[in-house]
């Protein structure tokens, strides 16, 4: 996901200024250093696409792009799928040949791509008769992200209809020298890129690539609308959510340490972008991990949702209380994953590593959230948000 937004920094945002996640930097800085000969096409990618617009990535991927003037760059790289692929058999140079593709960079716990998906969707479906493709690269950001059958069942739960390549070393991003989720790069029937576009947003100039590259009538119909779901939507720049929260060490809150320690309790509330463990806790570089029954997340927002990467490391499922301000959610703040007990506790169940919708609020408002592990074992990733 994005870099660490938890302490003030900006959020992670593509060239145009879309709301992106971003690989953490220590992740990047290794990971980035692969062969010459990748890199060199990575950068030659890049640079083509950018040297023939003579501009620079943010009138690529932003806004006031010229859909009938784009630049023309390189052939895309070859996708080698460590773990194959879904919804499709392996896709080669011939099965794309004189096809329009968009080649989608995600990972399934991330909100950006999650609310990406549906537009990309609505493409795949009117346009696929028209001569598109398109091709979602799963690159995976947590561990287990890399497992395949969890890849799978994300798949099938949130109705990726296109075919999608399993890159869970990483292979396919490198080739390309990407470097946010979501990040989308098309290529025209001759097999050459000549389009990228990073984070949520820019559906509309999207569409109107596509539809330039599929020679489609400007009288034929658009894609069908796609509204805002259950994850909130993208903030606009207007708007003044709290950053993406991560809680491992590697960009984690600064008062988590590593191993296990017992954390007090830090009060009833807390100022917007700031967090807290409450109780006892495991941290490594991803996550933390509840070590006891009763080891609460403490965080103060300012969003319309709030969702959290969660699994569980005993295998067994978890409950989690979910309080705001102290109080059960109310009846307008809960998701359709919200359950009630017969107190009137409001909690979820953790189960497959995923993202998890804790609060859905009526619209942008300011909380302090309280998660309480029922047992050990709870794991915590990254908490998200939207408008």
């Amino acid at each position: 996901m994005s870099e660490h937004e938890g302490d003030g920094r900006p959020r992670p945002t593509s060239p145009s200024g879309a709301a992106t996640s971003r690989r953490p930097d220590g992740w990047w800085s290794s990971r980035k250093k692969y062969g010459v000969l990748a890199l060199a096409l990575a950068v030659f990618a890049i640079a083509a696409v950018v040297v023939a617009s003579g501009s620079n990535p943010s009138s690529v991927a932003g806004s006031g792009v010229n859909v009938h003037n784009l630049p023309v760059g390189p052939p895309p790289p070859s996708l080698t799928a460590a773990q194959g692929w879904l919804n499709s058999a392996p896709l080669t140079p011939t099965d794309l040949h004189g096809k329009v593709v968009v080649y989608d960079f995600w990972t399934y716990s991330c909100v950006n791509c999650v609310r990406t998906i549906p537009h990309l969707a609505a493409f795949y479906q009117r346009y696929a008769p028209d001569g598109l493709v398109v091709i979602g690269i799963h690159s995976p950001e947590f561990q287990f992200e890399q497992d395949r059958g969890n890849v799978t069942a994300a798949v099938q739960r949130l109705k990726v209809p296109y075919p999608v390549a399993l890159d869970p070393n990483m292979a396919i991003w490198n080739a390309f020298g990407a470097q946010y989720w979501p990040e989308e790069w098309v290529a025209d029937r001759t097999g050459h890129l000549r389009y990228m576009d990073i984070g949520e947003g820019n559906y509309a100039q999207t569409e109107d690539v596509l539809r330039a590259l599929l020679s489609v009538p400007a009288s034929s119909p658009r894609a069908p609308a796609v509204g805002t779901g259950s994850l909130g939507a993208p903030p606009a720049t207007t708007q003044n959510i709290t950053n993406e929260t991560y809680l491992g060490l590697e960009k984690g809150v600064e008062s988590v340490q590593p191993g296990t320690n017992t954390y007090p309790d830090v009060g009833p509330t807390l100022p917007n972008g700031a967090a807290a463990l409450v109780g006892s806790w495991t941290a490594d570089q991803e996550q933390v991990e509840a070590a006891a029954p009763g080891a609460s997340i403490l965080l103060g927002y300012s969003a319309r949702s709030a969702n959290l990467v969660l699994a569980t490391g005993t295998g067994a499922p978890i409950q989690v209380q979910v309080q705001l301000d102290g109080q059960p959610l109310p009846a307008a703040d809960r998701t359709a994953e919200t359950q009630v007990d017969a107190q009137g506790n409001t909690y979820i169940t953790v189960q497959a590593p995923d993202l998890y919708k804790l609060v859905l609020s009526p619209g942008i408002e300011g909380h302090t959230l309280r998660l309480t592990a029922e047992s050990a074992g709870l794991q915590a990733f990254a908490f998200t948000f939207g408008a």
